[in-house]
């Protein structure tokens, strides 16, 4: 069994506190963002990384966990964005689009984590897809006909966006592509689940 790293350490400790508030984020992302910290720390303090992470304890993981939960509160961490007011419209054919990226994106980013690790992903990935399955079969017998689109919660789609976006990042900076898909095919993979998280960050932003 490979010996665990001070990074392994704190990549855990980080996630666990985003998981406190129900948000979720893959290892490798976690890694390169407190990496990240580490070499900023080292260059204000004109120190080695080695002495730097001396400086970077588990409370100061927790905080900088908490910070990056204040950047998404849109998505209302810890709240069940189920139960907000549905206001930004969402045509059929963009729900249908946002639940084939979605699926996409939880197969690279299960691509990515250890085994131990799979069934917290599939969990994240199926509450958000069964959410926005709940909310299109409710509205079916509610807004027939509406051009408008369906009515989500925007934090339901912000968190959509968020997990669609992280998956383009694996797939556009070397992370294993999942069973089946060909190298040759990713840069388009990358560009496809940028292009529909960019889609609904900006619907929810102009809502």
């Amino acid at each position: 069994m490979p010996r665990r790293t001070w990074l392994d350490s704190k990549i855990d400790v980080f996630l666990e506190e985003l998981a406190a508030s129900s948000m979720h984020l893959d290892r490798q992302r976690a890694g390169e963002l407190i990496t990240g910290q580490v070499r900023a720390v080292a260059s204000l303090l004109r120190v080695t990384e080695a002495t730097a992470r001396t400086y970077l304890d588990d409370e100061a993981i927790k905080d900088m966990a908490r910070r990056m939960l204040f950047e998404v509160a849109g998505e209302r961490p810890g709240a069940d964005p189920m139960e907000a007011p549905r206001t930004v419209p969402l045509p059929l054919t963009l729900v249908g689009i946002t639940v084939a990226a979605l699926a996409e994106a939880m197969q690279v980013r299960a691509a990515n984590e250890p085994p131990d690790h799979l069934g917290d992903v599939i969990t994240t990935y199926a509450q958000t897809l069964s959410g926005l399955g709940q909310i299109t079969a409710d509205a079916a017998a509610k807004q027939v006909g509406n051009p408008a689109g369906i009515l989500f919660p925007p934090a339901l789609l912000r968190r959509a966006a968020r997990y669609i976006s992280g998956a383009a990042d694996l797939a556009a900076n070397g992370g294993k592509l999942p069973d089946g898909i060909p190298e040759t095919a990713r840069s388009q993979l990358a560009a496809t689940l940028r292009r529909d998280a960019d889609g609904l960050i900006a619907i929810t932003t102009t809502e």
